[in-house]
């Protein structure tokens, strides 16, 4: 769903994204899974140039494990906070500095995060999308979800890579296993 900065009144515009099928489906593209459960409301307000949007989000998706690749059911939730600025509008980086560049921009609330846009449109599924892959967590493993499931993950997992062995040794560096050094 594309909002036009432009078409956000001045009260603001809340958007609910529970039976949206746009925004299920970029948040199963964010959990990088199937979604089974998804709910979630945006209030959008319009900063000059910039847009903030607010809100909180849930979903219940099924993934794979990291390391074995058998399916888990996870549940991510939170709040969203965040101010989307043109790119014009952003600051140039440099090596020196530290985190995020903030615009130039006073608000009467504190938002968590800096997005970008091109200034003229909001793509909501790209905000629902970039919102789930920084929440979710970098590695899931059976272990996360139950930490019994730990060993035959690893099972699993050694099942899938197949029978480990020691790699061949260059015949240039075999006279080195013949010598006896002492100290």
């Amino acid at each position: 769903m594309i909002v036009a900065l432009a078409d956000i009144p001045h009260r603001g515009l809340d958007v609910a994204l529970d039976h949206s099928a746009w925004a299920r489906k970029a948040a199963g593209e964010g959990l990088g899974g199937e979604v089974k459960a998804f709910a979630g409301t945006f209030a959008i307000t319009r900063h000059g140039k910039h847009a903030a949007v607010v809100g909180e989000m849930h979903a219940v998706g099924e993934v794979a494990c990291d390391r074995c690749g058998a399916p888990l059911v996870v549940s991510l939730g939170g709040e969203l906070s965040c101010l989307y600025s043109p790119l014009s509008a952003l600051p140039e980086r440099t090596s020196d500095d530290e985190g995020l560049p903030r615009p130039p921009v006073s608000l009467d609330f504190e938002v968590e995060d800096v997005g970008e846009f091109d200034g003229e449109n909001l793509d909501l599924a790209q905000v629902v999308r970039e919102w789930f892959t920084v929440e979710r967590p970098a590695r899931l493993v059976c272990a996360d979800v139950d930490p019994d499931s730990d060993s035959s993950c690893r099972d699993r997992f050694r099942s899938l890579a197949g029978p480990v062995t020691a790699p061949p040794v260059d015949p240039r560096l075999a006279v080195l296993s013949k010598l006896n050094v002492k100290d």
